[in-house]
This record gives structure tokens, C-alpha cells and sequence, in this order.
């Protein structure tokens, strides 16, 4: 009873609006890179995607924002079956004296009800917080698996170079002598090259699954152009070997959205390693504070990703992702069988 009572007291002190147009929404501070006003614009103009951003307000002011994504996951099909709504990174808090995990838990609890007719599945990512939220995630009966987060600081006495291995630093240049660059991508007049290049012959070497153009058009206009994020590509004697879609947090972090590299053609090349060490030296040599690659694997998983990742002198640490079927049967076994 007391649970309730309490429940109902956060609901009353905290009004939460819903806004599916970026034209509708109040003045809100850029406090955290996933949850812009501006990610209305990386994410509309497709099909694929619903953009949605919840607002906390005490009462006239707004004291915390979070933007969710329903997501189309097959083309042919639009059924709630084929739909899930992803949510990256803690909310934009914009008012240090109010509770984090009161605004959390309602904000929490009027996303699930907002889209429980609308998906199958609400996941919450990159929370960089083993703890975070815990008490609204269970109150809304979401699932947790233990992920690792990595994030390279860049505010170290020792430099990005100087933390590589010697093989690092040795693949770097050799790669720096056959002629390796990286640039910025800058043209748009190339845009649908890039991406159909990209696409084509590298999406199986994509960290995630690689998006629609749309999502690449927008954060090209609304990101890079506007001094958000930047697009690098790594090229050989004119070919694109390698690239990265990096977002960024004011002059603190910078996020590795998307990496690929060629590395099975150009393996001598190390156009991964080249592209990754080059886009953290860029972020290094303009003042940024971390290069956060996110929630790359599994917990305790020594392999793969996470482990190479690592090599690049950054820490990992645990956190959590979240996950909630609206299908109350399924997200019952899924509960019993992950906690």
C-alpha cells in the first residue's frame, strides 16, 4: 500500500508529456547526446522509424527529458509484432535538486504504457551504470543482462599513442607508410555513394545492424554539418577501406556510433585498428575528455569485440541492459529464466 501511495505522490509532483513532433516540443537544454531535441531530425523522413520524446515537468518547468525510438525491424511487415522501441543512454536530467530516481521511475512507467500497444519489445541501452533505474525497471517488470561498457579517457598524462601496444603501434605505421589517410567526409553531393558503398561491402563487418539512409542523410545535415558528430573515412590509394560515425556530447564525450573496415581485403592494412586509433587521436588533439565506444559485449566475455576494443588502452565496466516484452506470458519466462 505504501509503494503505491508513493507511486502516486512521484506521479503527482512529476507531470510527463508526450511529444511526437519536434515543433511541439518546450525549450530543452542539449545535456545529453541521445536525448537532443535534434534527434527528431537524425531520426525523421523515414519509414522506419517513430520518434517519441517524453518530458518531465515540475510543474511548468521541464526537469528531464528522454527520447525512445519505435523502430520497424522488417521491411514487409508493420505489425506490433515487427516493431520495438530502443532507448539509448540515462535520460537528460536538467535540474540537479530533483531525484533522479523518482523522475526515472515515472518516466519509465509512461513509456511503458505509452507503447505497449504499439511493440513487442522495449530495450534500454549504453546506461554506463550497472545500478541505474533499477528500481523502475523492476517495477515495470523489464529483465536485465549484464553487459560491458568501454570508454577511453582522454584526459590521461599518457597520451592515446603511448597507451597502444607496440603491435598497435607498429600496424598504425604501417599503415601510416603504405599511404593509409583519414578524412572527414564533407560533400553531400557524395552521400548516396558513401552509404550504398558502405553498405554493400561492409555490413557484415558493422558493429550494429546498419540503418536505412535516411538515418545517415539526417546525421549528416543535422549532426555533422551543425558541429555534432563527424563521419571519417580511412582510404587507400582513393578507395574507402574503413570509416566511423562518431557522435558528440558538447566538448566532453565522443561516441563511436558505427565502425567498419575493410579487413580481410586490405589486411595488411589494419584499416580497423587505423580508423579506431585515428578517430580517438582526433578526438584527443580537439579537447574531448572520452571516447566512449558504449556497451560493446557480454560481461566477463574475453573475446571478440570487447577484447579487441581493449587493446586501445580504454576501461571496460559493467552495465546493464534492460528489456521488457509487451506479451505478458513471454516477458514472465523471460524474467524467470535471465533473473
Amino acid at each position: 500500500m505504501a509503494g503505491k501511495t508513493n507511486k502516486l505522490l512521484k506521479q503527482m509532483k512529476y507531470r510527463v508529456e508526450i511529444y511526437y513532433q519536434k515543433a511541439d516540443l518546450p525549450a530543452l537544454k542539449e545535456v545529453s547526446f541521445f536525448h537532443y531535441a535534434s534527434s527528431f531530425d537524425w531520426y525523421s523522413h523515414s519509414p522506419t522509424y517513430t520518434p517519441l520524446m517524453l518530458v518531465a515537468f515540475d510543474g511548468d518547468t521541464p526537469v528531464a527529458a528522454m527520447f525512445a525510438n519505435i523502430t520497424r525491424v522488417n521491411r514487409l511487415f508493420s505489425g506490433k509484432l515487427f516493431k520495438r522501441c530502443f532507448i539509448s543512454q540515462q535520460p537528460a536530467f536538467f535540474d540537479e535538486k530533483c531525484s533522479r530516481i523518482d523522475i526515472f521511475e515515472v518516466l519509465i512507467t509512461r513509456l511503458v504504457k505509452e507503447v505497449r500497444g504499439k511493440v513487442f519489445l522495449i530495450r534500454y541501452e549504453n546506461l554506463g551504470d550497472a545500478i541505474f533505474g533499477y528500481k523502475g525497471f523492476r517495477e515495470n517488470k523489464f529483465y536485465s543482462i549484464k553487459w560491458i561498457n568501454i570508454r577511453n579517457s582522454l584526459q590521461r598524462k599518457r597520451k592515446i599513442w603511448d597507451q597502444l601496444s607496440a603491435t598497435r603501434k607498429n600496424q598504425v605505421n604501417k599503415a601510416r607508410r603504405k599511404g593509409v589517410t583519414l578524412e572527414e567526409f564533407r560533400s553531400s553531393e557524395r552521400l548516396q555513394e558513401i552509404y550504398t558503398l558502405i553498405r554493400d561491402t561492409n555490413q557484415k563487418k558493422i558493429s550494429h545492424r546498419f540503418p536505412p539512409y535516411a538515418y545517415f542523410e539526417n546525421f549528416f545535415h543535422h549532426y555533422v554539418l551543425q558541429g555534432k558528430g563527424k563521419i571519417v573515412l580511412a582510404r587507400y590509394q582513393g578507395k574507402i577501406i574503413g570509416g566511423a560515425i562518431l557522435g558528440f556530447e558538447k566538448k566532453q564525450t565522443v561516441y563511436c556510433l558505427y565502425s567498419w573496415g575493410k579487413s580481410k581485403r586490405y589486411k595488411t592494412l589494419y584499416p580497423t585498428i587505423f580508423t579506431l586509433y585515428s578517430a580517438m587521436q582526433m578526438a584527443e588533439d580537439e579537447g574531448f575528455l572520452y571516447f566512449d565506444y558504449m556497451d560493446v559485449g557480454f560481461l566477463n566475455k574475453n573475446a571478440g569485440r570487447s577484447r579487441f576494443l581493449l587493446q586501445f588502452g580504454g576501461k571496460q565496466r559493467a552495465t546493464r541492459r534492460w528489456y521488457r516484452y509487451n506479451w505478458s506470458l513471454f516477458n514472465f519466462f523471460a524474467n524467470k529464466i535471465y533473473d
